[in-house]
Order: structure tokens, then C-alpha cells, then sequence
């Protein structure tokens, strides 16, 4: 199982996305494969903060960008425990307001 949390940061790089295909994490396009970690040890990473691995599980931080107008789930997100491949749910980036046009 990985245990992912996440650390909320104003930015304005966009939308994170994160996939897993076996012990490979894929975030934003760059692959990382977390079977490189041995049994028991913890690992600082650039991306994936204070990676540890015990067994076949796996507990990391990613940092969470979000624009200006971003849901309080977004702001203060909980873990996410992904136990299957695919793409992972990840807070949203931003609320978008809907355009509204002059209707005269």
C-alpha cells in the first residue's frame, strides 16, 4: 500500500498528477521507482518528502500546489492510501468560477 500526504503550497505551476503502476510513482511525467528504497529506511527526497518504506508499504509526501481560489479540501488535504495501480485522486488545483457574459 502507499500512504501519500500531502503539503498544500500556493503556486501557480497547476493541476499535480500521480499515477502507480506497481512500485512505480509517476508524478507530473517523472517516474519514480520506490522499490529502490530498502526494507526499513527513510528516504528525504526532492519530490517525494520523507519516503519510507516498510515491507511493501510506502508513506510519502508530495507537495501539494493550489491557486488562489482553491477549495478548503485542497488547503488542508487528507492522506491518500492508494492500494491499486492507476491514476490517483489528487485535491483540485483551484476552483474555476464560471464566465459570465453581458446578456443585453
Amino acid at each position: 500500500m502507499l500512504t501519500i500526504k500531502f503539503s498544500p503550497v500556493r503556486s501557480d505551476k497547476g493541476q499535480l498528477t500521480a499515477s502507480l503502476t506497481g512500485k512505480v510513482l509517476t508524478v507530473d511525467g517523472i517516474a519514480y521507482d520506490l522499490d529502490l528504497v530498502p526494507d526499513g529506511a527513510t528516504v528525504e527526497h526532492d519530490v517525494l518528502k520523507e519516503l519510507t518504506r516498510t515491507g511493501d508499504d510506502f508513506e510519502l509526501t508530495l507537495t501539494l500546489p493550489h491557486g488562489a481560489k482553491a477549495p478548503e479540501e485542497t488547503r488542508f488535504p487528507q492522506p491518500v492510501m492508494v492500494t491499486a495501480n492507476g491514476d490517483i485522486d489528487v485535491p483540485i488545483f483551484d476552483v474555476v468560477e464560471p464566465i459570465v457574459e453581458d446578456l443585453v
